[in-house]
């Protein structure tokens, strides 16, 4: 007879998320199927410990992001109104807002893309790069898909029974860092995110209630104090991703 112990089929999955190994992430089927769970204290106390080489970039990259922005929308906008005003024609100017808010969708989603992965990769400690935050520029089409899929579900169940909605908002944070860091399409991303947060959604809503309790808070005494909460922010969800899913060794 064998001396080989069968390993019992019906036992709990291992939870070895917590501490990834730094050259291995598992597969999504493996993160999903094996589980994961966290203590909202423990989450923000190492998030803030991570936050120290991340507020320049961070801040700095907002700072970029909306000076570019504004510079685009006011040059879009002054065109377009310039060929508004010529032909008098006021479907020019509904066009110019249609534009602008395309422009406006396909710089801000890339953008955030790239502030969670400066999260991410703070949270598996791999090596921090300010050109990180614009380099997704490259998936803004699947990006834009998934928020826009995103947020008509969303809306559908806050007008629909209004619980559903609020559900989803918290199931899908995961969605646009899974489409860039796992290269999931649209669909993917959404159902991998849902199926992941579910199993701990009452913590997950908890962590994001605590978090944007401490964002107001910090933004009360002029604003100052949001030089240090929304890196937080950004570190945590970083660290909450990589608890759930591990990382990828970076590539860059």
């Amino acid at each position: 007879m064998s001396d080989a112990i069968t390993p019992n089929p019906y036992a709990a999955p291992a939870s070895n998320l917590q501490q990834p190994s730094p050259d291995h992430a598992p597969s999504i089927e493996e993160a999903l199927a094996r589980g994961y769970d966290f203590s909202i204290g423990a989450l923000l106390s190492e998030s803030w410990s991570k936050v120290k080489g991340t507020k320049g970039i961070i801040i700095g990259g907002f700072l970029v992001f909306y000076v570019v922005l504004l510079a685009a929308s006011f040059i879009l906008g002054g065109v377009l109104g310039i060929f508004g005003a010529l032909s008098d024609n006021l479907f020019m100017v509904f066009v110019g807002e249609i534009l602008i808010s395309l422009l406006a969708s396909a710089l801000a989603y890339p953008f955030m893309a790239g502030i969670n992965m400066v999260g991410i990769r703070r949270a598996a400690d791999q090596s921090l790069s300010f050109n990180e935050i614009f380099s997704h520029f490259g998936r803004t089409v699947p990006l834009i898909i998934t928020a826009v899929v995103m947020m008509l579900l969303i809306y559908l169940g806050l007008i629909l029974l209004l619980i559903p909605g609020i559900y989803l908002g918290v199931a899908y944070l995961l969605a646009i860092p899974l489409v860039v860091e796992r290269g999931l399409s649209p669909w993917q991303a959404l159902e991998a995110s849902r199926k992941a947060i579910t199993q701990h959604w009452f913590k997950v809503f908890g962590l994001f209630i605590v978090l944007g309790l401490i964002v107001i808070v910090s933004a009360l005494p002029l604003g100052i104090g949001l030089v240090w909460s929304i890196p937080l922010m950004v570190v945590a969800m970083g660290v909450l991703y990589r608890t759930i899913f591990g990382v990828l060794p970076a590539t860059r």
